[in-house]
């Protein structure tokens, strides 16, 4: 298309004058986005063109003999652009017909833009046999660049020459022509390299850490995350051609069913991992529906794609892939006005990407034009939109956790008191009666009731009878040593747990805590009021289960409250406690 050579010898001696190693690296830096920058315009044909180029109108299954040796020249059109588009999926013919010497270019390369699965073959003249590029061609390896599609042009080219190509594609995508320096292609390539580089390597590393995530917490949002991330990656590397330095893999990749599983898997486990990061069966049940369907024509399309593939197996997957992400937007801005902190994390991060994917999709379909910023900022809007979402489901496993810690909080101590909650507390004693057992130790239980609690309640009133409650359980935590458990077994009884001690040794704690509490009055709302207390005590017995163990500590209480009240009674043992007994 184009003859190009930029030199800068002006500007580089301008530069290189006294400023130290920091003045040199600037001046490569500029000089090297310069480079890129007229690179640039001669591939959109923005400097004007060295070359005509033309296509053949009639059949494009004609032997490469007919073609290089002229005689179907008449049959080439020209067109009014320098980009390659094929009409159609087969093999189209081109030619190039050079309307200036290349002769004064430093080492010219023929470049085409956008090679992602194109394959070019190129004739010069005076050559029987053809150069070839394909994108995960085994035998361009070490040569092809992963940005564009080169051919060394020999330098005594001359006006009139010309080059015949032969090109399949099987995208719509445009092929945007140049002849340029090898030293302005490499630099380009150098920086496209290092573009894709970072952004292939942030990409892997927020996989590896979402499947890590996933092994350590078994939350499967990382699952999805690591699925969708892992499978975007793999797609990219098979278009960009980096796939190209495993031949084996490479091998398998050419197959146009890999392009398609690969692409639907990225897109199903995105699809399940938005899903779960909205939350979306909870709080959007229909939305989810929607998304199910979705997932299970994307789910089939996989299935079918392992065996078959069909020219409409990508439009298929395309308009599945759309509706998802109408749904999901749908899904998204409702989530906002719900102020789910996730829609946030969405919007931020998805969105961009999802832009990039809709317009590549488009592009690919020819709905509209393919411009070069759409493929370049793919990579980059997926390791953006990775990285984003990483931190949004670490947002919410953290807010679930808090979430489920305070239900934990409320379920195993109680509001009123501070203490432990019966279902808290049962579940402690079952792991204290099988750690007994196991390791043969006593232990015993203390079921607590405070007397004529009723009468309490009617004369004060029921908020100092909750005051009761809570100061007798208070002083009660307060005088049981650390290894005690006490819980708020339902009104205004209570239950001690005490491991490691028999009947014996239970029931002198017992005393003692009751001495302990009732020995003052209770100081409830500026009144003292006097309180006592009747306990009942049994240790667990071979065979007990939890029932048993407290159905004989309360038959215990019972025979305490029977003989009087403020006392202490072990099962089958009665003690009599003169202190306080009414």
């Amino acid at each position: 298309m184009t003859r190009l050579t930029v030199r800068l010898p002006a500007l580089s001696v301008f530069w290189a004058k006294p400023g130290g190693l920091w003045m040199e690296g600037f001046r490569k830096h500029i000089t090297n986005a310069l480079a890129l920058l007229a690179l640039w315009l001669v591939a959109t044909g923005a400097m004007g063109a060295d070359f005509r180029l033309e296509r053949l109108e009639s059949s494009s299954a004609i032997s490469s003999e007919r073609i290089i040796d002229g005689t179907r020249d008449r049959d080439f059109r020209s067109v009014s652009s320098t980009e390659i588009v094929n009409p159609t999926a087969a093999p189209q013919w081109w030619r190039l017909v050079l309307e200036r010497s290349v002769a004064d270019t430093e080492l010219p390369q023929l470049v085409f833009t956008h090679p992602n699965r194109k394959t070019i073959e190129l004739w010069q003249p005076g050559q029987a046999t053809p150069q070839r590029r394909a994108t995960l061609d085994a035998e361009g390896r070490g040569v092809r660049p992963s940005r564009f599609h080169v051919f060394a042009l020999a330098p005594t080219l001359r006006a009139g020459d010309i080059l015949y190509l032969r090109v399949a594609s099987a995208t719509r995508t445009p092929a945007a022509v140049s002849i340029a320096p090898f030293g302005q292609v490499y630099e380009a390539e150098l920086a496209h390299v290092r573009y894709r580089t970072s952004v292939l390597v942030a990409l892997a590393l927020i996989s590896v850490l979402a499947f890590g995530y996933f092994i350590a917490l078994s939350e499967r949002g990382y699952a999805y995350l690591g699925l969708t991330l892992a499978a975007q990656l793999a797609k990219l590397t098979i278009d960009g051609g980096e796939i190209g330095q495993w031949p084996w893999l490479a091998e398998m990749a050419a197959d146009r069913r890999a392009n398609i599983v690969i692409s639907t898997a990225a897109v199903l486990a995105g699809v399940r991992f938005i899903a779960f990061f909205l939350g979306l069966p909870q709080h959007q049940p229909r939305v989810a529906r929607a998304l199910d369907i979705c997932s299970m024509l994307l789910g089939g399309l996989l299935c079918v794609s392992v065996i078959q593939v069909w020219s409409v197996s990508a439009y298929f997957g395309n308009s599945v892939m759309l509706a998802a992400f109408a749904i999901i937007a749908i899904g998204g801005f409702r989530a906002l006005r719900r102020r789910q902190r996730e829609a946030l994390y969405l919007l931020i991060a998805w969105a961009p990407v999802m832009a990039i994917l809709v317009a590549l999709v488009g592009g690919y379909q020819a709905w509209w034009p393919m411009t070069d910023w759409i493929e370049s900022s793919l990579p980059a809007g997926l390791a953006f939109s990775g990285f984003g979402l990483f931190l949004g489901l670490t947002d919410r496993l953290r807010q679930l956790r808090k979430d489920r810690d305070t239900a934990q909080q409320r379920w195993t101590f109680d509001k009123l008191t501070g203490v432990i909650t019966r279902d808290a507390v049962e579940v402690m004693l079952l792991e204290q009666m099988d750690r007994a057992l196991r390791f043969k130790h006593p232990l015993a239980v203390i079921f607590i009731d405070i007397d004529r609690f009723k009468e309490i309640n009617d004369r004060y009133g029921h908020s100092a009878g909750d005051d009761a409650i809570r100061v007798v359980a208070l002083r009660a935590r307060n005088w049981l040593r650390t290894e005690h458990l006490i819980a708020r077994y339902g009104g205004d009884e209570m239950l001690v747990l005490l491991y490691n001690h028999d009947q014996f040794a239970a029931l002198q704690v017992a005393e003692d805590l009751r001495l302990a509490v009732t020995q003052h009055p209770l100081a409830v709302q500026g009144q003292l009021v006097p309180v006592t207390l009747s306990m009942g005590v049994a240790d667990m017995q071979p065979g007990d289960t939890l029932t048993d163990l407290l159905n004989r500590a309360d038959a215990a209480l019972y025979q305490s409250k029977m003989n009087g009240r403020s006392r202490v009674t072990a099962h089958g043992i009665v003690a009599a406690t003169p202190f306080g007994a009414t």
